[in-house]
């Protein structure tokens, strides 16, 4: 399975169809023009689950990190795996995985006893993150933002029983904030998040899902 949906997104990157390969919206709703490329001073990893990867749906927001300057890893597929393993091995102390395990630090607190040179964030379902962070050396620290709000951020997901469950975009954006990071690059951050929403909100608004569909039927039924 895994490899099945790896080689659907390897596919959906060869052959997009209506959809733009980066940012995957509908090409008319596309928001990377309007996203920062930033030079963050940690090396940041996105690290999607592979079901997540494998769907590439225009209302995940991790996807933003990568167009951001993240790089991306899939858990999953073995070769990323292996490769990511051996990096973090580079430097345990010097990395944080953002993810609120119950061990996880404040990332405030993290930055005042020495700011991370290497940020982790997971990607995918609560179910899926929970068995990627089990994967992950233990010896990693972990890492848990404060001020993280839908509110403030917006959101393309409902989860059922947890209203105020942000996405990883939005913890992304406060982490930067809590860690004290360059003002610029918080910004930039802030910046492309609100583009990222306002494009998925005029792709799912009345006139942007009946564009949405016209271009669904002429594709042959792609998932948006």
């Amino acid at each position: 399975m895994p490899h099945n949906l790896t080689f659907r997104y390897c596919d959906f990157l060869a052959h997009p169809g209506v959809k733009c390969p980066r940012c995957w919206r509908v090409a008319n709703h596309c928001c990377c023009p309007m996203v920062p490329t930033v030079k963050f001073r940690p090396h940041v990893i996105v690290l999607f689950h592979y079901e997540e990867l494998g769907q590439h749906s225009a209302s995940n927001t991790a996807v933003l990190l990568h167009l951001l300057g993240a790089d991306l890893f899939c858990c999953g597929l073995p070769e990323h795996e292996a490769r990511l393993q051996a990096l973090l091995r580079e430097d345990v102390s010097g990395t944080a995985v953002l993810f609120p395990s119950p061990d996880a630090v404040p990332a405030a607190a993290l930055a005042e006893a020495e700011a991370p040179r290497r940020i982790v964030v997971l990607d995918g379902g609560w179910a899926q993150c929970k068995k990627m962070n089990q994967w992950l050396d233990p010896a990693l620290p972990r890492c848990v933002v404060e001020t993280a709000t839908r509110e403030e951020f917006g959101a393309t997901r409902r989860y059922r029983g947890q209203a105020h469950r942000v996405q990883t975009a939005s913890a992304f954006a406060a982490l930067w904030r809590e860690l004290g990071e360059d003002p610029r690059h918080v910004q930039a951050v802030a910046q492309g998040l609100s583009a990222f929403m306002s494009s998925f909100e005029s792709q799912m608004g009345p006139v942007g899902r009946l564009t949405v569909l016209e271009q669904r039927s002429a594709a042959g039924g792609e998932r948006m």
